[in-house]
């Protein structure tokens, strides 16, 4: 049985990170799949997973849906004095700003945006978000090409025996051509961004499609690369407490080689081509600010070259990928990802304000 003082403390142990680290790889991955991989009981791995899930401190939810034109950015806001707190609890609720960060520097929060265009993008953030009362000022970095984001970055804590077997369920081959998403497609998408586990029954109940069609479309839908699943984790329980924020200029011509060499940092939960101030970004999870700085220093040297021009350190962390989180950076509600039909507000018109549920 899980320890009570491992879980109040917030600090996972090997198995707990394990468990973590093979859902990673196979957010659906069945529990005795899991406990193949692990050499434990699927029992045992499921047990300790819904512990972990109850608590807020790890669950799997799911990006909202790709189409060709969907645009991301992240927009730096000035709020004015003493309304942090009520503009973060109107970008909790909204159900494109799906992460919401209280930042150091000379901005207040970093809100990550998604847009189905680049139309619904800049209505948005002149729009939406300087309609908001008690802003003052908006920023917009357009990102232009992922090299890599948080949904690929792995815990390592299995070893390549273990890496192997988890890499054996993956489908592979061609992936299929990508869609026009439907009505169906989107309350998939909506489901899984609650529980990104949630089992097919349940998919098709939501959907309104039989138990072997939402089988299918879902199957299409990862297939292609139009929905991607995401295993999470509270920062408190890695042993990375610091969450900060790089942006960089680089050659463009460079660009895409010192993506590749950012990939392959354990530190790197993100890095991206943005349209903006400057030509790339770079999330890091660190364990302490003596580790940033070393890092900040090598990504300046060598094989990277890159001129450092602005960072910030995230100080709290109110929303990620549709969970809003406590001071612990633990999952304590959802609000699901819609970006149809987006009205003036960020919230679909014909439906209720999106309300956040116990997750």
């Amino acid at each position: 049985m899980m320890s009570r003082n491992i879980l109040d403390s917030g600090t996972l142990d090997e198995l707990d990170l394990e468990i973590l680290h093979a859902l990673q790889l196979a957010p659906r991955a069945s529990w005795a799949r899991v406990g193949q991989v692990l050499s434990i009981d699927g029992a045992t791995a499921a047990r300790r997973w819904r512990r972990l899930e109850e608590l807020g401190i790890a669950w799997v939810t799911c990006h909202p849906p790709h189409e060709p034109a969907t645009r991301t950015a992240m927009i730096e806001i000035v709020c004015k004095h003493g309304h942090v707190e009520d503009v973060t609890r109107e970008l909790c609720a909204d159900p494109r700003a799906y992460t919401v960060d209280v930042v150091t520097g000379d901005r207040d929060l970093l809100v990550i945006v998604a847009a189905r265009s680049y139309e619904a993008l800049a209505e948005y953030s002149l729009g939406r978000l300087q309609a908001l009362r008690h802003v003052s000022r908006v920023r917009t970095h357009m990102t232009m090409r992922n090299f890599t984001d948080a949904s690929r970055w792995r815990l390592r804590s299995l070893d390549s025996s273990q890496l192997g077997l988890i890499d054996r369920g993956t489908p592979g081959g061609k992936p299929p051509p990508w869609s026009e998403l439907s009505g169906p497609d989107w309350e998939l998408a909506l489901e899984l961004g609650r529980d990104g586990r949630a089992p097919i029954s349940r998919l098709a109940e939501i959907s309104g499609l039989n138990e072997s069609t939402a089988r299918r479309r879902l199957e299409r839908l990862l297939g292609n690369g139009q929905l991607t699943l995401r295993a999470e984790v509270a920062r408190s329980a890695t042993g990375t407490p610091v969450h900060a924020l790089l942006f960089a200029d680089a050659p463009l011509g460079h660009l895409e080689q010192i993506g590749t060499l950012l990939m392959r940092r354990p530190e790197v939960r993100a890095a991206f081509s943005s349209v903006g101030p400057y030509t790339l970004g770079i999330v890091v999870w660190v364990n302490s600010l003596e580790h940033l700085q070393k890092f900040e220093k090598q990504i300046t040297q060598g094989s990277y070259q890159l001129a450092v021009r602005d960072r910030m350190v995230v100080t709290r962390s109110m929303k990620r990928v549709g969970r809003v989180l406590d001071h612990r950076d633990r999952a304590v509600s959802c609000v699901p990802m819609d970006l149809r039909d987006e009205g003036h507000d960020g919230v679909r018109p014909d439906r209720p304000h999106p309300v956040t549920r116990p997750v």
